[in-house]
C-alpha cells in the first residue's frame, strides 16, 4: 500500500512536470497531520495515533472547465494499518446560466455552526466524533447542476450512489449505544440497485438584503438504519430479523445574515417516512437559531440552540435517521475563540454541547499555535460529564488529553 501511495504521487508530479503549462494550469496541495488520543484516566490508554496525508489535485482548462481530487492516506498507528480514503473526484463545467458538476463528492447543505439539520446529502464516519465535520464526511457519486435564475439559484442534485452512516462497533467504548448479547451488528439491507431507489434534492437560493436565504427538498434514504422485528416461536420472544433502510422526504429552509453587530442564522427541517412501523420515527421537525458577536481583544462568542420536535412521546425514545447525526434532542452548543499573537496567528477556544434535555455536557478547550504559516500545533481536551443514561452520560470515562500536528503544502 506505501509503495502504491508514493508511486502515485510521483506519477502526479510527473504528469506535471511534462504538461503544456501554458495551455492548462495545475496546482497540487495537500497536508500531513500527526494526531495523538490519550485517555486521561488511569491506565491513560492510547485511543488513537494516526498519521493522516490529505492530497488535493486540481486542473482547470480553459476558462469554463476543471477537475478535482482529494484523498487521504491513513496509518492507524494502534492497529498498524494503513487506508486509502478517495473522498472527492469530480468534473465541473461553468457557463453563464449553468454550472455542472459530476463524480465523487461533498455537499454541504445549511448554515448553521456544525449542528446542520438539512446537511444530509453525504453521511459522516462518527467513529470519532470530535473529528473535523469536512473529514467525517463520506463523499458519494453525484451530480449536482446550479441553474442561475435572475438573483435565484437553483441547485438540482442526483444521486446514484448510497452509503450509510458509520458508528463506532458496539463494543467498543465509544458505542452510542448496546444490544445486549450482541456484539456486532448484521449487515444491513441496502437499497436496490434501481433508478427508482436512486435519491435526489433540489435547493433554491436567493440574497435578500443583507440575508442568505435557500428553501430545499430531499427524497431519498435514510442514513442510519432501523431494526425490523420478527416473533420467535421457539423462543417465544421478539427478535431483531433484519436491518432496514427507509425512504425519507424532508423539507427544509435555512438564514444567514446580520442585524447591527449580530451575525444570526437558523435552520430547520421536517422529516416524513409515510412509515406505519412503530420503530420508525414520523414524522419530526428538527431546527437549530444561533448568533455571534465580536467583542473586544477579538473575542467571539457563537451560540445555537437545537430542539427536535415528535408527534408523540413514544417518537421521542426512537433514534432520528437523518438529521443532525448525534441522537440529540434538545441542547445548545456554544464557541468562544480568541485570536492573539502576531498577525492574529495563534487562538484559544472553548467548544461545547449541553444536552439540555439529558443534563449532558460535552466540553472542548483548545489552544492552536502556529509558529508558520505552514505549520500548525492543536493540543486541548475532551470532556464528557452527564448521567450515564445519557448520550455523554455513556462517555464519562472517555475524557481525553489530545495533540495535533499539521504541516500544509
Amino acid at each position: 500500500m506505501r509503495r502504491l501511495f508514493l508511486g502515485a504521487i510521483i506519477s502526479i508530479m510527473t504528469f506535471m512536470s511534462f504538461s503544456d503549462v501554458s495551455s492548462q494550469s495545475y496546482e497540487l496541495r495537500g497536508s500531513l497531520r500527526e494526531f495523538v488520543k490519550v485517555f486521561s484516566q488511569s491506565p491513560n490508554e492510547v485511543d488513537l495515533s494516526e498519521t493522516r496525508f490529505k492530497l488535493e489535485f486540481l486542473s482547470a482548462h480553459g476558462e469554463n472547465s476543471a477537475f478535482k481530487a482529494k484523498s487521504y492516506y491513513i496509518y492507524d498507528g494502534l492497529n498498524k494499518k494503513g487506508t486509502w480514503d478517495f473522498q472527492e473526484a469530480y468534473i465541473d463545467y461553468y457557463s453563464s446560466y449553468l454550472d455542472v458538476r459530476v463524480g465523487r463528492q461533498v455537499i454541504a447543505w445549511g448554515k448553521a455552526d456544525e449542528i446542520n439539520p438539512t446537511d444530509i446529502l453525504n453521511p459522516q464516519n462518527l467513529s470519532n466524533m470530535t473529528e473535523n465535520k469536512s473529514i467525517r464526511k463520506i463523499g458519494l457519486l453525484s451530480t449536482k447542476t446550479e441553474l442561475k435564475l435572475y438573483d435565484f439559484i437553483l441547485e438540482g442534485i442526483w444521486k446514484p450512489e448510497f452509503d450509510n452512516m458509520k458508528l463506532p462497533p458496539m463494543d467498543s467504548r465509544w458505542a452510542f449505544f448496546t444490544i445486549p448479547g450482541l456484539e456486532e451488528l448484521p449487515e444491513p439491507e441496502y437499497p436496490q440497485n434501481r433508478i427508482q431507489d436512486t435519491e435526489w434534492a433540489f435547493k433554491l437560493s436567493r440574497t435578500v438584503s443583507l440575508f442568505d436565504l435557500s428553501v430545499s427538498y430531499f427524497d431519498g434514504w435514510d442514513n442510519m438504519v432501523t431494526p425490523v422485528m420478527t416473533f420467535n416461536p421457539t423462543s417465544q420472544q421478539i427478535e431483531m430479523d433484519r436491518l432496514k433502510f427507509f425512504r425519507t422526504k424532508m423539507i427544509g429552509a435555512d438564514f444567514a445574515g446580520s442585524i447591527a453587530s449580530f451575525g444570526i442564522w437558523g435552520e430547520a427541517a421536517y422529516f416524513n417516512t409515510d412509515e406505519n412501523d412503530p420503530l420508525v420515527k414520523n414524522p419530526y421537525l428538527q431546527y437549530v437559531l444561533g448568533t455571534d458577536y465580536t467583542f473586544g481583544y477579538n473575542i467571539t462568542l457563537n451560540v445555537q440552540y437545537f430542539q427536535e420536535m415528535n408527534e408523540t412521546e413514544a417518537d421521542k425514545e426512537i433514534t432520528s435517521k437523518l438529521g443532525v447525526g448525534m441522537p440529540l434532542q434538545q441542547a445548545a452548543s456554544f464557541r468562544v475563540n480568541r485570536d492573539f499573537g502576531y498577525g492574529e496567528a495563534h487562538s484559544i477556544e472553548l467548544f461545547g454541547y449541553y444536552d439540555i434535555k439529558e443534563s449532558g455536557l460535552l466540553l472542548q478547550p483548545k489552544l492552536i499555535l502556529s509558529p508558520e504559516d505552514a505549520f500548525d500545533v492543536e493540543t486541548g481536551v475532551i470532556v464528557f460529564a452527564a448521567e450515564e443514561e445519557s448520550l455523554f452520560g455513556r462517555f464519562e470515562e472517555n475524557n481525553q488529553v489530545y495533540i495535533k500536528c499539521t504541516y500544509s503544502f
